[in-house]
């Protein structure tokens, strides 16, 4: 961390992945909380105590539009930006890669479904994919590990199994204590539903209200 601790706050729908990412982000030394009521972050937040907003696909746009501009006016210096999936793990690594710059030599193959890291030295390597699973109310996050150790110098692949899905799935790659977060196919369909269908059942409130202060990091 540079100058104080970061300050980040989430807003989204899935009760499990905003209490989760907010767990991991204070357990790395971010001061972290999280919402999911769209229509209060102006009131239960003050803007310009925060240095980065990650903003969930199941904002509604309208609403998007309008946090967007009145958390600008409020802190120019904020930074907004589109949280990846409702995943805890993968929401965290994003927050990573957005303060700690991203990790060197990460590239993804799609062509051969491999998440390439090329060293310029020996280094230790964890790459894992990440994705979930829509199971309302809040979707069921999954996890692989793909690599897990250290790795000389040189150009690695390190393939991607085909229980990862095609679609709708991230890699987060860390290599020593950078971090990249890569998209490791499109997005996934929305789910089809029909016109008479019962709507969706509604996750849990949640609004933290943590200190923007925390303990020292531990190891990630």
């Amino acid at each position: 961390m540079t100058d104080r601790t970061k300050r980040v706050l989430i807003v989204g729908r899935s009760t499990r992945a905003l209490t989760e990412t907010v767990a991991l982000l204070r357990a790395r030394g971010y001061a972290a909380n999280a919402t999911n009521q769209f229509d209060r972050v102006l009131e239960d937040y003050d803007a310009r105590d925060l240095d980065l907003v990650l903003l969930g696909g199941q904002v509604p746009p309208p609403q998007r539009e309008h946090l967007e501009a009145a958390l600008l006016r409020r802190n120019p210096e904020v930074r907004l930006r589109s949280g990846l999936g409702g995943v805890a793990r993968l929401l965290a690594a994003q927050v990573e890669e957005l303060f700690g710059g991203s990790a060197p030599g990460v590239e993804h193959d799609p062509g051969t479904r491999a998440v390439t890291v090329t060293l310029r030295g020996p280094a230790r390597v964890t790459a894992t994919a990440l994705w979930a699973v829509p199971v309302p109310p809040d979707p069921v996050p999954h996890a692989v590990v793909l690599r897990d150790g250290d790795l000389p110098a040189g150009r690695h692949p390190i393939p991607v199994p085909e229980q990862v899905p095609a679609q709708g799935a991230y890699a987060a790659v860390r290599v020593g204590d950078r971090t990249s977060v890569l998209r490791l196919g499109p997005p996934p369909r929305p789910l089809a539903r029909s016109a008479g269908a019962a709507p969706l059942p509604a996750p849990e409130p949640v609004t933290t209200r943590l200190p923007w202060e925390v303990a020292a990091p531990t190891a990630p």
